[in-house]
């Protein structure tokens, strides 16, 4: 018996043409500019223009990573980090095993070798509380200290980072090293407010329609910032028991 997955609710997603990716490949790494894609948008993903960009993207022999909150992109692989070379014009594509572009808004994924790619954003429409997205943030590498991770001279923030391992990172955001204070909530408890440097996502939901049971299936990533965490859990300081759900926000 066949069964096929349930799909994410409250997400949309399009497939591209071959031109729309070639079209976001050449914006981005090419020409260096903003990809237009996510300011114009297509089918039933509307653009927004002027947001703030990120680039992640994995290619077979390194990493490039780029931020572009205004008309052109700052990427790891210029001066003066000078990671591994973007991928150039159609004969370099089969270096390409994922390319993410993405806003607060949506996201573009190339897939292995540039022969495929989608854009993904929210969809309009009610949904019940246990199946709309969910925001998530997460600790981006890098160990405390100046001789470990720093922000790189430049208008667009750029930082290059170290862990002990000697595990190196160029990260498209302005760096700020982890840290944690207590903070009185409701009921006595005492959480744990972190500040650092975070990746942004959003979490998508499916109902199995035959058992009930939900799970993430699917996850767009919004951003990059520097701060206090943005979202959800926070943890009791004594316990290390989550707390997100007994008043404090998420």
């Amino acid at each position: 018996m066949n069964h096929d997955p349930p799909g994410p609710r409250g997400l949309t997603v399009h497939r591209l043409t071959d031109g729309q990716v070639e079209s976001v490949l050449t914006d981005v790494f090419t020409r260096g500019r903003r990809c237009r894609l996510l300011d114009t948008g297509t089918g039933d993903v509307p653009g927004s223009p002027g947001r703030p960009q990120w680039l992640l993207a994995e290619l077979g022999d390194g990493r490039v990573t780029g931020a572009c909150p205004g008309a052109r992109w700052r990427r790891s692989d210029q001066p003066p980090t000078g990671e591994a070379p973007p991928p150039g014009p159609a004969g370099d594509r089969w270096r390409i095993l994922e390319v993410l572009v993405f806003g607060p808004h949506a996201q573009v994924r190339v897939g292995e070798g540039a022969g495929a790619g989608w854009i993904s954003a929210d969809a309009p429409g009610p949904l019940p509380e246990w199946l709309r997205p969910r925001e998530r943030s997460f600790l981006l590498q890098g160990w405390n200290g100046p001789e470990y991770s720093r922000t790189l001279d430049g208008e667009v923030p750029l930082a290059v980072t170290r862990e002990p391992s000697g595990t190196r990172a160029v990260l498209p955001v302005e760096w700020a090293d982890f840290s944690g204070r207590p903070r009185p909530g409701p009921d006595g408890v005492t959480a744990l407010e972190s500040s650092g440097t975070w990746l942004t996502v959003r979490e998508y939901w499916a109902e199995d329609p035959g058992t009930g049971a939900v799970g993430v299936a699917f996850h767009r990533l919004t951003g990059m910032r520097t701060g206090t965490k943005p979202t959800g859990p926070e943890f009791d300081v004594g316990t290390g028991d989550e707390i997100s759900g007994r008043g404090l926000r998420w």
